[in-house]
């Protein structure tokens, strides 16, 4: 029996939803053929373009459009679609919506993000998730937060993030020697869009205390967003112009963080985050802010250092801390990629996703 998935996403960027998706689509099952549709072009459509043709436009204006929910019930018509994933809020009760025009589609919808949502939102998913089949939560800590808004933890899933561990892995290469950063020079990375709750005001607080104890220390600021600029305003009311280096979104990635000696991450709230994922599975330690579901990584094994959001001294001591603890490092670098392999490995996700695929269309 083949099975047809519908995943419903506003637009294509650059964070976990959209990795999440693609790693849907780079690895097919026989039995499952997947289709997306946006609300517009995002911009990282390009990358969609380049793993599908099943790709369609359908403008959503609002939570409650059902205009928009009557032409995806006459998609799933035209396209014989058993099971809908919806991303986010707006697609989450739209596919629901679409179940007037055709009832017998299935529902998934997919939580991403831990639910901080106001009393009419937490009145309308209390609603809405009575009309749906399954909701997948990416980490405990999003799941916790569904429930306490009054969802039937019956119909919740928790599903973690997986990598792609054959992707992410060590390599040897030169990438320091190009960013002129010497082989003893503490090197820091993080990969996050700016944007105020990925936490990187904080971080130029800690780097700021981190510069009274290790002054020749690098950190690579991969990313790109509206906070780009405040953020280069800091680094120079701070004189951190020759510490940090931000690079945008570039597809050295790889190279980086097999040349980094420690992720960071500061952000303000994660359901779970692909980027720490990623760093362990190239066997780098990591300093993160204890928040959302980052704990639940840590929990796993022994792989770096949590500490409080909004305490740059803290933070800043842990990185001298882990970086100067030679053996413990090296035995952190030793777990980490094992926690993902074990944990949080792409194989699991598919596995478990796939199966709830075909629980539901059975």
């Amino acid at each position: 029996m083949n099975l047809n998935i519908l995943h419903m996403i506003f637009s294509m960027e650059r964070g976990g939803a959209e990795t999440y998706l693609y790693n849907m689509l780079d690895n097919p099952e026989e039995d499952i053929s997947i289709h997306v549709i946006c609300n517009h072009r995002g911009s990282a459509h390009d990358r969609l373009e380049e793993r599908t043709g099943d790709i369609e436009t359908v403008r959503m204006r609002h939570i409650l459009d059902i205009g928009a929910a009557r032409r995806i019930a006459t998609y799933c018509k035209e396209k014989d679609i058993d099971i809908i994933q919806a991303h986010f809020l707006r697609e989450n009760y739209i596919a629901v919506l679409s179940k007037l025009f055709n009832p017998r589609i299935r529902i998934i919808w997919t939580a991403h993000l831990i639910q901080q949502n106001n009393w009419i939102i937490r009145f309308l998913n209390r609603i809405f998730s009575s009309f749906i089949d399954r909701i997948i939560c990416v980490s405990k800590a999003v799941e916790a937060s569904i429930i306490e808004e009054g969802i039937s933890e019956d119909i919740t899933q928790v599903i973690y993030n997986g990598v792609d561990t054959k992707y992410f892995k060590y390599i040897e290469n030169g990438i320091r020697e190009e960013l002129s950063v010497p082989s003893d020079t503490l090197l820091l990375t993080t990969i996050a869009r700016f944007h105020k709750e990925k936490g990187h005001s904080f971080l130029m607080d800690a780097l700021k205390e981190l510069k009274e104890y290790i002054p020749n220390f690098r950190a690579l600021l991969l990313g790109e967003g509206k906070e780009r600029d405040t953020i280069e305003d800091m680094m120079e009311e701070y004189g951190l112009d020759e510490q940090i280096m931000i690079l945008g979104y570039t597809g050295d990635i790889i190279r980086i963080l097999s040349a980094t000696d420690i992720y960071i991450s500061p952000s303000k709230m994660e359901a779970i985050s692909f980027s720490i994922l990623e760093a362990l599975s190239c066997g780098v330690p990591v300093v993160a802010t204890h928040v959302g579901g980052v704990p639940e990584i840590f929990e796993k094994g022994n792989c770096g250092i949590l500490v409080p959001f909004g305490d740059e001294k803290v933070f800043a001591k842990a990185i001298v801390e882990l970086y100067n603890s030679r053996s413990e490092y090296r035995h952190m670098r030793e777990n980490c990629r094992n926690i993902v392999e074990e944990h949080f490995s792409q194989e699991n996700m598919l596995k478990d996703t796939y199966g709830l695929y075909r629980e539901l269309g059975s």
